[in-house]
């Protein structure tokens, strides 16, 4: 109930007035100093709280503010947070990926939950606009939620584990950001096209099974 709120609140107030000036850094500085970012295990923020209010703020940015401007600018706050604190996040997202890959069949449920809110994130900021921060950075993204593709065992013999769950649910999320980038932002993303086409492909022919795995 209380992060319902605070998502409305945060639409009405920060999104569509452009209010709350303080929020962004005081968010970076949260997720900075959080438990599983922080050199300090005991940090005074819990990481995956922190995570779920950075994706309420993002999410609105889904859509287009006002559909009926041709060439809408990216509105301001999205470009402020994507460079504060998105991409911050991308710099560490590397040696997440690699944690969980790594994993060989254990898997670490709040590493999947961080990089499962992570891809939601930036779904939400790129879906319709693309911040001037992000785009440099597409290229090392995409490489690194290919290898979660890749890590996906599409067989459902894994999938009653609770952080496989969250992986597919991650494999699901990746697919949809990769949509986006095709049909948004053709413009950076067709250098990225064979990849994409190649993980896509190698999806596909597990496509008898990914009905019955992604929840």
């Amino acid at each position: 109930m209380q992060y319902t709120v605070f998502r409305i609140i945060a639409a009405a107030e920060f999104v569509k007035q452009n209010s709350w000036p303080e929020l962004v850094p005081e968010l970076r500085c949260a997720i900075q100093n959080s438990n599983s970012i922080s050199s300090n295990a005991n940090g005074a923020w819990n990481t995956i709280n922190c995570l779920v209010v950075l994706h309420s703020l993002v999410r609105p940015f889904q859509y287009f503010l006002n559909p009926k401007v041709v060439n809408e600018p990216i509105p301001p706050q999205l470009e402020q947070i994507a460079g504060e604190i998105i991409v911050p996040l991308l710099a560490l997202f590397d040696h997440l990926i690699e944690k969980a890959v790594a994993t060989h069949g254990r898997i670490e449920v709040e590493t999947e939950k961080i990089i499962l809110i992570v891809c939601k994130c930036m779904y939400f900021a790129v879906r319709s606009y693309m911040p001037s921060a992000l785009a440099p950075l597409l290229p090392a993204f995409c490489h690194n939620v290919i290898r979660i593709l890749g890590s996906l065992s599409l067989d459902c013999d894994s999938t009653s584990d609770d952080g496989y769950l969250l992986r597919l649910k991650t494999g699901k999320r990746v697919l949809l950001i990769f949509c986006g980038l095709v049909t948004r932002h053709r413009k950076y993303s067709d250098k990225l096209m064979p990849d994409i086409i190649n993980c896509v492909l190698k999806i596909v022919k597990c496509s008898s099974n990914i009905v019955k795995c992604i929840p």
